[in-house]
């Protein structure tokens, strides 16, 4: 009986925050990323900063057809993950930063954690990489795409005053499919409701497929 209560004021509440930013200029393509980002904060200022790349759902949307290793610049946003929804569409996030290499290959390197635990997953062959606490973490990644390194997409949402900002917008405009938040603002919270709200998206087409081939 809760799961149902719940349920029900969560889709009030998602069918409010759309009536509202019918007030915001926020573009139609993407948008159930937006509205997924302002359910988590409950703010509609986040709205107008988001910038979603041509191609970027498609592109995102098909690599949840097969098994995903998701990259996670922090625990905080593997943590904000749906299970149920990980389970379903087999998505294994990863948070590299902890990892005893991690320490091992900063102290040798001479790296921040965060720049490590890039160069560990871009070793391990990571291809989607979500960020929403790190700056160095998402310049680290761009420095290997511009050497060649090939990624599938990236959600780039780090909070900070100190770089952020520009590499947010540095990312946005590589080749590589990506989302990105502009200015300071941003964090795992709205890094984990972006990846929440793919995997929606792509169990809500599955079921949409499926019903239509009945």
């Amino acid at each position: 009986m809760e799961i149902k209560k719940g349920q029900i004021i969560e889709k009030e509440s998602r069918t409010l925050i759309a009536h509202v930013l019918d007030y915001y200029a926020v573009p139609s393509y993407g948008r159930f990323l937006v509205e997924r980002a302002v359910h988590a904060t409950a703010d509609f200022s986040l709205a107008t900063l988001f910038c979603i790349s041509a191609n970027f759902v498609e592109h995102a949307l098909d690599s949840l057809s097969r098994p995903v290793r998701l990259y996670c610049d922090v625990e905080m946003v593997k943590s904000g993950l749906s299970p149920a929804l990980l389970k379903t569409i087999d998505v294994r996030p990863e948070a590299l930063v902890h990892q005893p290499e991690c320490f091992t290959l900063a102290a040798r390197n001479h790296l921040t954690r965060s720049e490590a635990a890039v160069d560990l997953a871009v070793s391990e062959g990571f291809r989607v990489f979500v960020f929403g606490n790190t700056p160095t973490g998402v310049e680290r990644l761009i420095a290997h795409i511009r050497k060649g390194y090939e990624v599938e997409w990236v959600i780039a949402v780090p909070v900070g005053f100190v770089k952020a900002a520009q590499v947010k917008n540095e990312i946005f405009s590589l080749p590589v499919s990506s989302v990105i938040m502009r200015g300071p603002r941003g964090g795992s919270p709205i890094a984990a409701s972006l990846v929440n709200g793919l995997m929606e998206e792509k169990l809500k087409n599955t079921k949409t497929n499926r019903e239509s081939t009945l």
